[in-house]
């Protein structure tokens, strides 16, 4: 109330409202820092005092929240991290966010609540198992989601054996039985079969309460041992094919004219005087010239073996009574140099990189060539010798184990 200069007294009456202070509002930090986050700020110290903030509240909701937003999920921190790696940075964590997730977790975790929010760092973490561990205390559900979410086969039984030990440990009596059968209909058959989750019964377990699952078993032993026993008649059947080959390759027989020329030297094989070896290509190569051109192109395990065979046969052709050994020691050499063709194999693949000489006629090699084909190609004949064209033939028999024949 006032007096007025006339002498009135004047008396106003309302009430006062009481203004909330910025201080008494407990989540007030909470939702400024929101704020800040909303408006792009990136500081890893103000997204570690806001975790701070929302683990001390009751609610674990605003916690989880955050999280869902910032937090990788597993696929893409798995992603990441594969990256990073193969690009060499194998400190790297491979996700780049502000938060610091392991201070995150480690604050959590110190609280002795909030799960759901550490269960979803661990994931961002790609640690599936500790994850899984967890969330069994919490929620047996939100695991079983989380195990059949796993894309490696021995991962997800694992996480599976896992769950159903749980339930197991957690069960008693009769119950224990129909937890873990509810844990092999959910994980699938795929996954976990009956003999799996065996040791996790009790002793005293009636067979009625898991004869469905015995049944299903033995079904699947019985369309395995069916698809194996297939198997194992398709590969007889290739046995017996690779059988007839290796026994038509023993009595093969090849033609080649009698005036053959090295494809490599140019030079008559029949008068040259050394072995020569015929490919199933048609080329015939001197054994002097196939060394030379082969050689160079094995690796150095296989050209020492080479020289310690060549020694070797030079060694027992001066001796007496050694026909078996001779001969033994040359299969291997003929296995190294002239497994396949050097003008045909992959060794001319591989060679196409390499440059031509400097002192090569362009025109001159294509005659030569053109000439050494035609004189060297060879026909593929089941009679040891014929006459074409009145050109003459020298039959070729021989084993070709190695792809070639050689005389």
């Amino acid at each position: 109330s006032r007096s007025m200069s006339d002498g009135v007294e004047v008396r106003i009456d309302r009430p006062v409202t009481k203004v909330g202070s910025f201080v008494d509002d407990d989540t007030a930090s909470v939702k400024y820092l929101e704020g800040v986050v909303k408006l792009g700020c990136r500081n890893g110290a103000i997204f570690s005092y806001l975790i701070s903030l929302y683990v001390a509240m009751d609610d674990e909701e605003p916690l989880l929240k955050f999280l869902s937003t910032h937090v990788p999920t597993a696929s893409i921190a798995a992603e990441a991290t594969q990256k990073a790696m193969l690009a060499g940075n194998f400190g790297d964590e491979g996700v780049v966010t502000p938060l610091d997730m392991s201070y995150t977790l480690r604050t959590i975790l110190s609280t002795g609540r909030h799960f759901r929010s550490a269960i979803k760092l661990y994931m961002g973490f790609g640690m599936r198992q500790q994850a899984v561990e967890l969330a069994l205390k919490v929620d047996p559900s939100l695991a079983r989601d989380m195990a059949r979410e796993a894309t490696e086969d021995e991962e997800r039984k694992r996480l599976w054996l896992m769950i159903a030990k749980n339930a197991a440990g957690t069960g008693s009596g009769k119950d224990v039985v129909s937890k873990v059968v509810s844990v092999l209909r959910d994980c699938g058959p795929d996954v976990l079969s009956i003999e799996d989750v065996l040791p996790f019964l009790p002793d005293f377990a009636q067979i009625d309460q898991i004869k469905d699952e015995i049944c299903d078993a033995l079904t699947s032993y019985s369309s395995r041992i069916e698809a194996y026993l297939k198997e194992m008649n398709e590969c007889d059947q290739m046995c017996d094919m690779l059988r007839e080959e290796l026994g038509r390759l023993r009595t093969h027989k090849m033609q080649m004219k009698a005036n053959a020329r090295c494809s490599l030297t140019n030079k008559v094989v029949l008068s040259s005087g050394e072995p020569f070896y015929v490919f199933p290509s048609g080329y015939v190569l001197l054994e002097s010239a196939l060394k030379e051109e082969v050689v160079p192109a094995l690796n150095e395990k296989q050209r020492n073996r080479v020289e310690e065979i060549e020694k070797s046969i030079t060694d027992l052709r001066k001796r007496k009574n050694k026909e078996s050994e001779l001969e033994k020691l040359q299969s291997e050499l003929d296995g190294l140099i002239a497994a396949e063709c050097p003008l045909t194999g992959s060794m001319i693949v591989d060679s196409i990189d390499r440059g031509f000489p400097e002192s090569l006629d362009v025109d001159e090699a294509l005659a030569k060539a053109s000439d050494w084909i035609d004189n060297s190609m060879v026909e593929m004949s089941s009679s040891s010798a014929s006459k074409t064209d009145g050109q003459s033939y020298v039959g070729v028999t021989a084993a070709t184990d190695v792809g070639s024949l050689k005389l």
